[in-house]
């Protein structure tokens, strides 16, 4: 566990302020839901992910999908799903959509040399972006099936 140096008081409603740098390192916002676990009597705090428990769930969602529409389907939340890479920045904030996106000639992972084009289909839980299916294509048009399994988990795992 790395130290920080920062120490904050509780107020008196048991209040805490995570420090603007934290905040912004761990791109926690306001609304986000925190987690806490107890650990050796120390309290650890965690950003709330909705679908990190489903992983499996939606990585087998991704392997159908791949199966219908013969192409390359990656879920996109703050990692790339199955291969645990890091996307590009770019590519990230144009995952954080609210509606369905197509893009083109976009590098996806940090170490690619390469640009793909796709349509990326978000999943949104109580008006919060949870994460995105992308499918790569050079189509611009309506995937169904991506489009149900991204409804099915918004209404699935509501909070």
């Amino acid at each position: 566990m790395k130290a920080t140096g920062i120490v904050r008081r509780l107020d008196d409603l048991g209040r805490l302020v995570i420090p603007k740098e934290i905040r912004k390192q761990y791109h926690l916002k306001e609304g986000d839901s925190i987690e806490f676990y107890i650990e050796n009597e120390k309290i650890i705090l965690e950003k709330y992910d909705v679908l990190s428990s489903k992983e499996n769930d939606i990585l087998k969602m991704c392997e159908t999908l791949e199966n219908m529409y013969k192409t390359k389907v990656y879920f996109v939340h703050q990692k790339i799903l199955g291969n645990e890479e890091m996307p590009s920045p770019r590519f990230l904030e144009k995952c954080h959509s609210y509606r369905v996106t197509s893009f083109r000639d976009e590098k996806i992972r940090m170490s690619d040399t390469h640009t793909e084009s796709g349509m990326i289909y978000p999943v949104v839980i109580e008006g919060y972006w949870q994460g995105s299916f992308v499918i790569f294509t050079n189509e611009e048009k309506q995937y169904a099936g991506v489009e149900a399994f991204s409804a099915f988990l918004a209404c699935k795992y509501q909070l």
